[in-house]
């Protein structure tokens, strides 16, 4: 089955103009791999462990949108959102340093694979019945801001805290499969376009 994943994300980020990367070995990309998995006692899922088997860092030079499952206050009235890219297993930001970032920020069966914009999380999950499963992280409606101005207690468990979680999708080859690049020229809808004019340039 690692082949065949492996095949499908190869085939989806070609189309994505995201081309296979060979920085350093199979082997010692699993020795990464391995480590996280015994740091922080999760397990990576399959999908996602082939993905960081042949690609590092990937951010899109086009601007790409999927669509979750789940809606949140980011979702367009198309029903999508913009991605921005995959973290890498090691060097500048990494992602043992995103997830070292974000330990007791959300869920702890739950890890940073990716960004999207305003300081939002794409998450995977690594543990138990959320095994596999791709989330979105509000990080406007986090649980550290809503302790900060005083709406969330401190003392709450960070695990049962999900109003700013999102599903996205039911695995990551799924997930990467409904990535599509955005052509800024095309669906403008002339309706929702308004002009702006200057006052000055009114009175000429």
């Amino acid at each position: 089955m690692g082949n065949n994943y492996i095949d499908q994300i190869e085939n989806k980020l070609n189309t994505l103009n995201i081309k296979k990367q060979a920085v350093f070995t199979l082997s010692s990309r699993e020795n990464l791999i391995k480590k996280i998995e015994t740091m922080y006692d999760i397990n990576i899922p399959k999908d996602y462990r082939e993905f960081l088997h042949n690609y590092d860092e990937t951010f899109f030079e086009n601007e790409v949108t999927y669509k979750p499952i789940e809606t949140s206050p980011w979702t367009s009235k198309e029903g999508t959102q913009v991605f921005e890219g995959f973290y890498r297993l090691a060097g500048e930001n990494n992602l043992f340093d995103q997830i070292e970032g974000y330990l007791n920020r959300m869920p702890d069966f739950m890890i940073p694979i990716g960004e999207s914009p305003g300081g939002n999380l794409i998450c995977i999950g690594v543990k138990e019945s959320f095994m596999g499963k791709v989330y979105f992280w509000d990080h406007e409606n986090e649980r550290e801001a809503k302790i900060m101005v005083g709406i969330e207690d401190a003392s709450d468990e960070i695990n049962s805290y999900w109003d700013n979680i999102h599903l996205v999708s039911e695995t990551f080859l799924g997930f990467l499969s409904g990535i599509e690049i955005i052509n800024e020229t095309e669906n403008i809808d002339v309706d929702d376009v308004e002009l702006w004019l200057d006052d000055e340039l009114l009175d000429d």
